[in-house]
């Protein structure tokens, strides 16, 4: 090979590439900042404390409570691998945000090169996405391993290898093993996937599904009574142990369904192998009796009935019913070769769905039954976690309404509600005219429709959640917008070629038609107007294939005309209510050039390329206020609950009373050996992790005045109330409150008539004109300045005089050398 050959075969960038390579390394950088400055969230420390419990060789019980084992494995070998400490704990879960992050490189093939880059860089600046990846939750690896199983569905329809089989079962059985939000991905897949089997195999099927899907939800959720329940849902139970009806079932009359008992949930969530120093077979026994007492009840002993005839059915009309020609509707779809049929049958190619089934059962059961010192697990990990989960759909943990995230998305994800608007029916069309895509983006429209709306119905909601939102609305927006924009790449092209056929000389027919010889030289043109040809010039293609200077031009006038409505609101905001001109009015005049920008545009360039042009310059404008709120997310009021995504939060306070006390045992005691006493608060269960001499204080109760050698006290300032004698037993000692964990004014910005004069929400609602209530939302949106405090709950360091001014006092807070607080 010579020199020139093999320099013309060295590798080198494409664009794409440097993008990418981009967007990873920016998110390497934004998910590791300062990963361990921001306080342990309250279900982190129970996380994380957990996670260390294994990692130091106390072992692990599967509960649903906490969800799945694969975070805590996670947890214990980056602790075994770095150590542990804050910023170790989240560190898997960054690594996992980037992976996400770089994820829509394995959908290239299917939704194209520019729609899946510009998924990764949307995910890269995501507010929802950047905060949980840097959260130490179930939730990112979980979304993680789904978008691995949507990769695997739509990569093996279009090519069924087997590696995207075995890729869609590791992931969702890693899913499985992590949350129970597995059960409500697989019901939103298996509905959209059933239906196009059934319509490309054996139509009259999906009548059959449908019906199915009906009756299990009103056989769960309808027909069943309701029970009598306290403030915590745990049922009243009369002398035999049967649960109080507080109204019977319609129809039928039926009982309550068991998991109507929060109590219930709890008992059967999970069980130890020596529980009550039984053998694993009795208790094995004892906890599939438990759970029998869930299914031994007429609304499940039906869906049972239903399931098997149904699914018995289905089965017969397809596979084994034979017409007159003793053909099956199978054997038709696979003489016609239907896509549906053919992917179904090369499952059986090589054995693949035996090898999946053995990668999902082996994974299932190494993380269940935490490598086989809970085999109790094997039954925990889907009755358990199925029971329990269903118990708290009618506790509703969090009480939050069913707007509630449309509200979140519309803070913090203001692109995606503009992703779906161009999205769905860019994708209804894609559909109807059979595009090479279809079927992904098909699916990825359903998955964040169904998503949207599981989530909003489920009973407990948690802004964690929203990121299960997050990715399918992720993906239908960048994959419209790149549609829309090849739209407009189109027309401009159609321009073009009338540009081209314009400028064609005239034919030797035309010329003998009209008499004339053609001359050398003459090139003649066939009469043209100038006009035409003036605005065919102006609308060559030019950046982005989009007409020359289109964008800078409209950009441009865009730009001034956000800038200008800005500053008017600013303005008229900080003026107060008697400025002359209300925010109103500056919006609406905002408004209003923002239209006659949008009809010039029309009238010029054509509606396409207008809807391009506008969506570029909303993605540039609403990408500014993302990116802010992302940093101020992630960097700045991450543990300070003004936000809405934080959600009863660790207050700072926390970790700087922890390193003020380390610091005081460095200086004495030269380590973490510094005596103290702390409560039944959980936070300390991973913050006190390392110290030996802390002792244990249950339910928060002293018996007597602290020992001599102890320094400081740790104790919730409601066990300070609750026993009157806690605060005697701490004479001598100077007692400081401060917030433990704290939360945003829910109730005064989107709950809807929670207290007098409604929520900021309700009032935006009632009366939009409002002056306090246009300023209000503004402070908000703009500087995240709640329209009311925050709410807390406190716990109190009770310090030895002499270490009094070490610890300092706390946010908002005075030091108070007396017992009076």
């Amino acid at each position: 090979m010579s020199v020139i050959e093999n320099v013309d075969r060295r590798w080198t960038p494409t664009v794409e590439q440097l993008c990418y390579t981009g967007i990873a390394i920016l998110a390497i950088i934004s998910r590791l900042w300062a990963l361990g400055d921001r306080a342990l969230h309250h279900d982190e420390t129970l996380h994380a404390a957990y996670s260390w419990f294994l990692y130091s060789g106390r072992g692990y019980m599967h509960d649903p409570l906490l969800h799945g084992p694969l975070l805590y494995f996670l947890g214990a070998l980056f602790f075994f691998l770095f150590g542990d400490n804050d910023t170790t704990a989240r560190l898997s879960a960054a690594l996992a945000s980037i992976a996400l992050t770089l994820s829509p490189i394995l959908l290239r093939p299917v939704i194209g090169r520019r729609a899946a880059l510009m998924a990764s860089l949307y995910l890269l600046i995501s507010p929802v996405a950047l905060y949980v990846g840097r959260f130490f939750r179930h939730d990112i690896f979980s979304v993680v391993c789904e978008i691995l199983v949507f990769v695997a569905i739509v990569r093996y329809a279009a090519d069924p290898r087997p590696r995207w089989l075995y890729l869609g079962t590791t992931a969702l059985a890693l899913m499985l093993t992590n949350q129970e939000t597995t059960y409500l991905y697989i019901l939103i897949f298996a509905f959209p996937l059933a239906i196009l089997f059934c319509w490309q195999v054996y139509r009259p099927g999906i009548a059959i599904i449908a019906g199915l899907g009906i009756g299990l939800a009103l056989l769960i959720f309808v027909l069943p009574g309701t029970a009598v329940v306290d403030g915590a849902h745990h049922a009243k139970r009369d002398a035999n142990g049967l649960i109080e009806v507080a109204q019977p079932g319609p129809i039928f009359g039926w009982p309550p369904l068991e998991t109507e008992d929060n109590g219930y949930a709890l008992l059967v969530r999970n069980r130890a192998d020596t529980d009550g120093d039984r053998t694993v077979w009795e208790n094995a026994v004892r906890y599939l009796a438990d759970i029998g007492r869930f299914i031994n009840h007429p609304a499940i002993i039906s869906a049972i009935l239903l399931v098997t005839i149904g699914l018995g059915m289905f089965i017969w009309l397809i596979w084994f019913r034979c017409d007159a020609a003793g053909i099956t509707p199978w054997d038709y779809a696979i003489g016609r070769g239907e896509p549906a049929a053919r992917l179904l049958l090369s499952l059986g190619t090589d054995r693949r769905w035996q090898g999946a089934l053995i990668i999902f059962a082996t994974i299932y059961t190494l993380f269940f039954t935490a490598m086989f010192t809970n085999v109790l697990g094997l039954i925990s990990g889907v009755a358990g976690s199925l029971l329990y989960w269903l118990a708290q759909h009618n506790v509703q943990r969090g009480s939050q309404p069913a707007h509630y995230y449309a509200v979140i998305l519309a803070t913090y994800e203001p692109l995606l509600w503009l992703g779906m608007i161009i999205g769905l029916p860019l994708v209804i069309q894609a559909v109807r005219q059979r595009r090479p895509e279809a079927f992904a983006v098909g699916l990825i429209a359903w998955w964040a429709i169904a998503s949207f709306a599981i989530y909003s119905w489920a009973g407990e909601k948690m802004p964690w959640l929203t990121i299960h939102m997050t990715l399918p609305f992720t993906l239908l927006l960048a994959w419209g917008v790149s549609r829309l924009l090849e739209l407009a790449q189109q027309q401009v092209m159609y321009w073009q070629q009338l540009w081209a056929e314009s400028a064609v000389p005239a034919s030797a027919e035309d010329n003998a038609v009209t008499g004339h010889t053609a001359q050398s030289g003459a090139g003649d043109l066939p009469a043209q107007n100038t006009t035409n040809q003036r605005w065919l010039d102006d609308n060559q293609a030019g950046f982005l294939g989009l007409p020359a200077g289109s964008l800078v031009g409209f950009g441009l006038l865009f730009g001034l005309i956000i800038c200008l409505g800005f500053l008017l609101l600013s303005i008229t905001i900080a003026a107060g209510p008697t400025s002359p001109i209300q925010p109103w009015m500056a919006l609406l005049f905002t408004l209003t050039l923002l239209l006659l920008l949008v009809i010039g545009s029309w009238l010029r360039w054509g509606w396409i390329v207008t809807a391009t042009l506008t969506t570029i310059c909303l993605i540039l404008a609403v990408g500014l206020y993302t990116v802010r709120g992302s940093i101020r997310l992630a960097y700045q009021t991450g543990d300070v609950a003004r936000e809405m995504m934080v959600y009863t939060q660790t207050s700072p306070d926390v970790m700087r009373v922890v390193r003020r006390l380390e610091e005081a045992a460095m200086r004495r005691a030269g380590g973490t050996r510094l005596p103290l006493m702390y409560d039944n608060e959980t936070v300390w269960l991973w913050y006190l992790r390392d110290w030996p001499g802390a002792i244990y204080v249950p339910g928060g109760r002293l018996n007597g005045p602290p020992p001599a050698e102890v320094q400081a006290v740790l104790i919730l300032q409601e066990n300070l109330d609750r026993y009157p004698e806690n605060r005697t037993y701490l004479q001598g000692f100077v007692l400081q409150r401060y917030p433990l964990r704290w939360w945003f004014p829910e109730d005064q910005v989107y709950r809807i008539s929670r207290f007098n004069g409604g929520s900021l929400l309700e009032r935006l609602f009632r009366n939009p004109f409002d002056y306090e209530t246009t300023a209000q939302l503004w402070r908000y949106l703009m500087f995240r300045q709640p329209p009311a405090g925050l709410g807390s709950t406190d716990f109190v360091i009770a310090v030895r005089p002499e270490l009094a001014r070490q610890i300092g006092i706390g946010l908002g807070g005075t030091l108070h050398m007396d017992n009076s607080r």
